[in-house]
């Protein structure tokens, strides 16, 4: 009786480690830091994913129900995953932010948060965006363009627009204008219009 071939085994993902992985990329010696990662995560109830939550996450993929990576390359997919464009961190502002999700399928919402977690993905803008503490260096009548293509797609408008700060509420959130409507957004999705 033949035997099937055995999967070939991957190298441990620990930087310089020789040895094969045994178990989430890992080898037997570097488990321990799987288990930590974990237990500094938290669980997603801690995390913010609660009863609340998921009655938003559901509202918002009734509203937008396709994949924005899925559309951008020209097919549709259903959205089963409300991902946080920029991650949030623990910053509940960041967090409840709605133009700060954007509907994934499984598929991109993996692939974008694997990036992530290897540190190759980076937002438009800088990672001390993830600074609960950051607070907006626009002000009331500053002009701004929007840096985040989602949002972009998602407004239906240009990186060229111009966009008038009208107010900044808890010290994050800018309430913009481009004469024609008015929306609010996390400050981290501009950059001021050179002038």
């Amino acid at each position: 009786m033949n035997k099937a071939p055995q999967k070939a085994k991957r190298p441990c993902l620990s930087s310089g480690c020789k040895d094969f992985a045994s178990n989430k990329g890992y080898c037997d010696k570097h488990q321990s830091r799987v288990k930590q990662r974990d237990r500094d995560r938290g669980t997603a109830h801690q995390r913010g994913y609660d009863a609340e939550w998921k009655k938003h996450r559901d509202q918002f993929l009734l509203e937008h129900p396709l994949c924005v990576e899925c559309r951008r390359k020209g097919y549709v997919m259903p959205a089963t995953v409300v991902d946080h464009i920029i991650p949030h961190k623990g910053d509940k502002d960041l967090f409840w932010n709605k133009s700060n999700w954007q509907p994934l399928c499984e598929t991109h919402h993996n692939i974008k948060t694997a990036s992530e977690d290897r540190g190759a993905w980076m937002p438009v803008a800088t990672k001390a965006v993830n600074d609960p503490e950051r607070k907006s260096p626009f002000k009331v009548g500053d002009l701004l363009t929007i840096t985040n293509d989602v949002i972009l797609s998602r407004l239906g408008c240009t990186d060229q627009d111009q966009w008038e700060v009208l107010d900044v509420l808890n010290e994050k959130i800018l309430e913009v204008s481009n004469g024609m409507k008015i929306q609010q957004l996390h400050f981290t999705h501009f950059k001021r219009v050179d002038q």
